[in-house]
């Protein structure tokens, strides 16, 4: 009985401690989330879902030195959480909206009626653009753009400095925006994203 009352009056301290610490933490924190967030809504239900996270781990929480901190690191850490997902789930939507985009748009510059995606246009005006580069910028172009090799394997493959492909990469790109249709350009960046 003696045991039983004196938890009673643990979780009733307890209690009333986390009540006065949510009362005066939760603006703190709420307005701490927004900084990161910039949405109302996803800094309140974050700093709720600190609260919920602390009201479970009472018991560890005897031995946390400084519960505000790790509060605020708590949040901190979701906050970041969240913010990985949004650009995870951004950058799916940006390609799942390329994608219809390019279905519903598609263009036949050969007027053969047959469907040409964006992309294999794309791939054709650059072998154009290639055509028409000195021969070393073309090379750099295509390796990097077409095929997809890194600086560093470019310049092992032509033999030259790294900063020489960048160099010639840099012509291939003022070349590209200057000669290319600027939807074409754009998609371009686009796709080389990705």
């Amino acid at each position: 009985m003696k045991k039983e009352r004196a938890d009673l009056n643990t979780r009733i301290k307890t209690t009333f401690q986390f009540e006065e610490f949510f009362r005066f933490y939760y603006p703190r924190l709420k307005k701490y989330a927004q900084y990161f967030l910039r949405d109302e809504q996803e800094a309140d239900d974050l700093v709720q879902d600190v609260f919920i996270q602390l009201w479970k781990e009472q018991k560890k929480l005897d031995q946390c030195q400084n519960i505000p901190s790790y509060s605020f690191t708590l949040l901190r850490n979701k906050c970041l959480d969240h913010l990985r997902r949004k650009v995870v789930e951004e950058k799916y939507l940006s390609r799942q909206a390329f994608l219809e985009t390019e279905e519903l748009y598609h263009l036949s510059f050969e007027g053969t009626g047959e469907f040409i995606t964006m992309e294999e246009i794309l791939h054709r005006e650059l072998l154009k653009l290639i055509a028409g580069m000195p021969e070393k910028c073309g090379i750099a172009f295509r390796l990097k753009w077409i095929e997809g090799k890194k600086i560093h394997e470019i310049a092992q493959i032509m033999n030259i400095s790294t900063t020489m492909v960048d160099k010639h990469l840099a012509k291939g790109l003022s070349m590209a925006k200057e000669k290319l249709y600027p939807d074409l350009f754009f998609l371009f960046l686009l796709s080389k994203k990705n």
